[in-house]
């Protein structure tokens, strides 16, 4: 699952949830794009807010599913 599509199911903008999990909106846009790959502590702040498992976000696998 695209981290994008994660967001979006829970009705929240890129900017609002930056701010949720403490990152700068720049960087959490980066995240989406898969530019950058979150420290272990920030991806766990985001599954947990998103509800997600971090084995099923797309932007952090070796391989993404298309």
């Amino acid at each position: 699952m695209k981290l994008s599509v994660a967001r979006n199911n829970k009705n929240i903008t890129q900017e609002d949830f930056s701010h949720s999990i403490d990152v700068s909106l720049r960087y959490y846009q980066r995240l989406e794009t898969g530019k950058s790959i979150p420290s272990v502590k920030i991806a766990l702040r985001i599954c947990t807010k998103l509800e997600v498992s971090p084995f099923d976000i797309d932007e952090w696998q070796d391989e993404p599913n298309k």
